[in-house]
């Protein structure tokens, strides 16, 4: 069931109200995700400037200049770069991030993989990633796992996180998937970085299998795309397609 927390923007923060339980676990999250990045230098973290708990609300830095992926940077060659370098961040945070065991949350039923779990970011897409001026290291917003699938989840298969992050590059389509494959090289330099780093043995058939399952899940959301996204609809359906036998090919 899809569901949205409230969001008030200011000059200098974003406040944000949920259910104090799950805002406890952002909050967490977050603070705990912001140290690996200012320890790591390799990704960026809003601050948590105040939090009350009882109320589930919390006061998040609104970092000035930030360029989402998904209004504010172009594809090309700033793009593919900005992938291989989230990439590297993101397999940094799942080998580093820990929450207390009261705040494990196992993936929804469908989202399994075999293999060792990590904790998640959980959203990692283009609406949450960015770039701020003077700086290549990438911003990670929201450390809540989507309310598309119920804002809880905080554990599980690192798949998740790898192709979640590619079904948004595909499925918010803009002109350029109509007359090429933007998609194809910010994947490949994203998953690239992301194994190197992890260190974890690339396994494209798993990975392949675990995608075509996981767009089979996201499959009915695609009835619910607006009328003027819908011509959009078979060209993201044919760069899936093409993403899935990448894996299966070793991302060429």
């Amino acid at each position: 069931m899809s569901r949205a927390p409230r969001l008030v923007m200011t000059e200098k923060t974003v406040v944000k109200s949920d259910t104090p339980r799950l805002m406890r676990v952002e909050v967490e999250k977050t603070r705990r995700a912001g140290r690996i990045g200012k320890d790591s230098g390799l990704f960026r973290v809003p601050e948590v400037l105040d939090y009350d708990d009882g109320k589930g609300v919390a006061v998040f830095e609104r970092i000035p200049g930030l360029r989402t992926l998904r209004r504010g940077v172009a594809w090309g060659p700033e793009y593919v770069d900005l992938g291989g370098r989230l990439g590297t961040a993101l397999a940094v945070v799942h080998r580093e991030l820990n929450l207390p065991a009261d705040m494990v949350v196992p993936l929804p039923e469908g989202f399994a993989a075999e293999g060792p779990d990590v904790f998640l970011h959980g959203d990692l897409g283009v609406e949450n990633v960015g770039l701020i001026p003077g700086s290549s290291a990438p911003v990670i917003l929201d450390w809540q796992f989507t309310g598309v699938h119920g804002g809880e989840a905080t554990h599980g298969s690192r798949f998740f996180d790898v192709v979640w992050f590619v079904n948004t590059l595909i499925w918010f389509p803009t002109m350029s998937h109509l007359f090429g494959d933007p998609v194809g090289p910010v994947a490949r330099a994203f998953i690239g970085s992301y194994f190197r780093t992890a260190g974890v043995g690339w396994d494209g058939e798993a990975m392949a299998g675990y995608a075509e399952r996981f767009f089979e899940i996201k499959r009915p959301e695609r009835r619910r795309m607006s009328r003027r996204q819908r011509v959009f609809i078979p060209r993201c359906q044919a760069l899936t397609r093409r993403f899935i036998r990448s894996l299966r090919s070793g991302l060429r």
